[in-house]
Protein backbone atom coordinates (compact mmCIF):
# COMPACT_ATOMS: atom_id res chain seq x y z
CA UNK A 1 0.00 0.00 0.00
CA UNK A 2 2.88 2.33 0.86
CA UNK A 3 4.43 1.74 -2.60
CA UNK A 4 1.19 2.77 -4.33
CA UNK A 5 1.03 5.98 -2.27
CA UNK A 6 4.64 6.82 -3.11
CA UNK A 7 4.00 6.24 -6.84
CA UNK A 8 0.85 8.37 -6.69
CA UNK A 9 2.69 11.23 -4.93
CA UNK A 10 5.60 10.98 -7.38
CA UNK A 11 3.21 11.10 -10.35
CA UNK A 12 1.39 14.10 -8.83
CA UNK A 13 4.69 15.97 -8.31
CA UNK A 14 5.81 15.22 -11.88
CA UNK A 15 2.47 16.36 -13.27
CA UNK A 16 2.61 19.57 -11.24
CA UNK A 17 6.12 20.30 -12.47
CA UNK A 18 5.18 19.55 -16.08
CA UNK A 19 2.03 21.72 -16.04
CA UNK A 20 3.90 25.04 -16.40
CA UNK A 21 5.70 23.67 -19.48
CA UNK A 22 2.39 22.85 -21.13
CA UNK A 23 0.91 26.21 -20.14
CA UNK A 24 3.82 28.02 -21.81
CA UNK A 25 3.11 26.65 -25.29
CA UNK A 26 3.81 29.44 -27.79
CA UNK A 27 0.43 29.50 -29.52
CA UNK A 28 -1.72 26.37 -29.17
CA UNK A 29 -4.30 26.16 -31.91
CA UNK A 30 -5.81 24.26 -34.82
CA UNK A 31 -5.07 23.91 -38.51
CA UNK A 32 -7.46 22.95 -41.31
CA UNK A 33 -6.47 22.67 -44.96
CA UNK A 34 -7.99 21.88 -48.36
CA UNK A 35 -6.23 20.50 -51.40
CA UNK A 36 -7.76 21.60 -54.72
CA UNK A 37 -5.15 20.03 -56.99
CA UNK A 38 -2.27 17.61 -56.49
CA UNK A 39 0.98 19.14 -55.28
CA UNK A 40 3.93 16.84 -55.98
CA UNK A 41 6.03 16.27 -52.87
CA UNK A 42 9.16 16.91 -54.93
CA UNK A 43 7.94 20.22 -56.41
CA UNK A 44 9.81 23.34 -55.34
CA UNK A 45 8.01 26.20 -53.59
CA UNK A 46 8.78 29.91 -53.87
CA UNK A 47 8.58 32.15 -50.80
CA UNK A 48 8.79 35.71 -52.15
CA UNK A 49 11.19 38.01 -50.30
CA UNK A 50 9.23 41.19 -49.83
CA UNK A 51 10.11 41.73 -46.18
CA UNK A 52 10.10 45.33 -45.00
CA UNK A 53 10.82 44.82 -41.29
CA UNK A 54 12.99 42.65 -39.07
CA UNK A 55 10.00 40.54 -37.97
CA UNK A 56 9.02 39.98 -41.60
CA UNK A 57 12.53 38.70 -42.26
CA UNK A 58 12.28 36.46 -39.19
CA UNK A 59 8.95 35.06 -40.33
CA UNK A 60 10.29 34.34 -43.80
CA UNK A 61 13.34 32.65 -42.28
CA UNK A 62 11.05 30.53 -40.09
CA UNK A 63 9.00 29.50 -43.14
CA UNK A 64 12.13 28.63 -45.12
CA UNK A 65 13.43 26.60 -42.18
CA UNK A 66 10.13 24.77 -41.74
CA UNK A 67 9.98 23.95 -45.46
CA UNK A 68 13.52 22.55 -45.32
CA UNK A 69 12.72 20.54 -42.19
CA UNK A 70 9.66 19.04 -43.88
CA UNK A 71 11.75 18.06 -46.93
CA UNK A 72 10.46 20.72 -49.34
CA UNK A 73 12.68 22.40 -51.90
CA UNK A 74 12.63 26.19 -52.17
CA UNK A 75 13.46 28.09 -55.37
CA UNK A 76 12.73 31.63 -56.52
CA UNK A 77 11.32 30.41 -59.86
CA UNK A 78 9.42 27.44 -58.38
CA UNK A 79 6.12 26.30 -59.93
CA UNK A 80 4.27 27.04 -56.66
CA UNK A 81 4.16 30.28 -54.66
CA UNK A 82 3.42 30.27 -50.91
CA UNK A 83 1.60 33.27 -49.41
CA UNK A 84 0.27 34.20 -45.97
CA UNK A 85 -2.26 36.68 -44.65
CA UNK A 86 -3.73 36.99 -41.23
CA UNK A 87 -4.89 39.03 -38.30
CA UNK A 88 -4.80 39.51 -34.57
CA UNK A 89 -7.80 39.95 -32.33
CA UNK A 90 -8.17 40.50 -28.61
CA UNK A 91 -10.92 39.27 -26.38
CA UNK A 92 -11.53 40.32 -22.80
CA UNK A 93 -9.26 43.36 -22.84
CA UNK A 94 -9.53 46.25 -20.38
CA UNK A 95 -12.75 47.35 -22.03
CA UNK A 96 -14.35 43.91 -21.85
CA UNK A 97 -15.01 43.77 -25.57
CA UNK A 98 -13.74 42.18 -28.73
CA UNK A 99 -11.57 44.08 -31.17
CA UNK A 100 -10.27 43.11 -34.60
CA UNK A 101 -7.39 45.51 -34.24
CA UNK A 102 -5.21 45.80 -31.20
CA UNK A 103 -3.51 49.17 -31.03
CA UNK A 104 -3.65 49.40 -34.84
CA UNK A 105 -2.02 45.98 -35.24
CA UNK A 106 -3.52 44.38 -38.31
CA UNK A 107 -2.06 41.91 -40.74
CA UNK A 108 -1.57 42.93 -44.31
CA UNK A 109 -2.64 40.71 -47.15
CA UNK A 110 -0.37 39.66 -49.96
CA UNK A 111 2.21 37.23 -51.18
CA UNK A 112 4.75 38.53 -48.73
CA UNK A 113 5.00 37.84 -45.03
CA UNK A 114 4.64 41.47 -43.97
CA UNK A 115 1.76 40.62 -41.63
CA UNK A 116 4.27 38.98 -39.32
CA UNK A 117 5.57 42.28 -37.98
CA UNK A 118 2.17 43.00 -36.47
CA UNK A 119 2.04 40.00 -34.13
CA UNK A 120 1.53 41.50 -30.67
CA UNK A 121 4.02 41.00 -27.88
CA UNK A 122 1.37 41.29 -25.15
CA UNK A 123 3.40 43.99 -23.42
CA UNK A 124 1.92 46.87 -21.47
CA UNK A 125 -1.74 46.33 -20.75
CA UNK A 126 -3.27 43.05 -19.65
CA UNK A 127 -5.07 41.12 -22.35
CA UNK A 128 -7.07 38.05 -21.47
CA UNK A 129 -6.78 36.42 -24.88
CA UNK A 130 -4.82 37.28 -28.02
CA UNK A 131 -5.89 35.25 -31.05
CA UNK A 132 -3.61 34.87 -34.06
CA UNK A 133 -5.43 33.78 -37.22
CA UNK A 134 -4.03 33.18 -40.65
CA UNK A 135 -4.66 31.85 -44.12
CA UNK A 136 -1.88 30.21 -46.10
CA UNK A 137 -2.24 29.69 -49.84
CA UNK A 138 -0.20 27.78 -52.36
CA UNK A 139 -0.71 29.01 -55.91
CA UNK A 140 0.24 27.44 -59.19
CA UNK A 141 2.58 29.99 -60.79
CA UNK A 142 1.48 29.20 -64.36
CA UNK A 143 -2.28 29.49 -63.83
CA UNK A 144 -2.39 31.70 -60.74
CA UNK A 145 -4.95 29.34 -59.19
CA UNK A 146 -4.95 28.33 -55.53
CA UNK A 147 -4.08 24.63 -55.35
CA UNK A 148 -3.93 24.34 -51.56
CA UNK A 149 -5.07 26.51 -48.68
CA UNK A 150 -4.85 26.28 -44.91
CA UNK A 151 -6.57 28.18 -42.13
CA UNK A 152 -4.99 28.36 -38.71
CA UNK A 153 -5.95 29.95 -35.43
CA UNK A 154 -4.20 29.92 -32.08
CA UNK A 155 -4.09 31.68 -28.73
CA UNK A 156 -0.81 33.53 -28.22
CA UNK A 157 1.24 32.95 -25.07
CA UNK A 158 4.49 34.70 -24.33
CA UNK A 159 6.40 37.44 -26.09
CA UNK A 160 8.98 35.63 -28.21
CA UNK A 161 8.19 36.53 -31.83
CA UNK A 162 10.79 34.16 -33.28
CA UNK A 163 9.29 31.26 -31.32
CA UNK A 164 5.81 32.24 -32.54
CA UNK A 165 6.92 32.42 -36.18
CA UNK A 166 8.71 29.07 -35.99
CA UNK A 167 5.68 27.52 -34.27
CA UNK A 168 3.29 28.71 -36.99
CA UNK A 169 5.59 27.79 -39.87
CA UNK A 170 6.25 24.31 -38.45
CA UNK A 171 2.52 23.78 -37.95
CA UNK A 172 1.84 24.45 -41.64
CA UNK A 173 4.85 23.19 -43.66
CA UNK A 174 4.41 19.43 -43.20
CA UNK A 175 0.81 19.58 -44.42
CA UNK A 176 1.31 21.49 -47.68
CA UNK A 177 -0.67 19.75 -50.40
CA UNK A 178 -2.73 17.65 -47.97
CA UNK A 179 -6.26 17.97 -46.63
CA UNK A 180 -6.37 18.39 -42.83
CA UNK A 181 -9.40 18.81 -40.56
CA UNK A 182 -8.93 20.66 -37.27
CA UNK A 183 -5.48 19.30 -36.48
CA UNK A 184 -4.14 20.65 -33.18
CA UNK A 185 -0.68 22.21 -33.11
Amino acid sequence: MRGIAIRFITAAVLAACAAPAFAQDTCPGRLSANAFAPVPRTAAIAVPDRAQSENERRMRAAVLGALATSGRRVAADAPYILSWRGGVSTEGDNFGGFADTMQDRTFREGDDLSWAHDAPRMGGRRVASVRVSGVVELRDRASGRVVWTAVLSCTRHGTDDEALFAHLANAVAPWIGQAVAGRPF
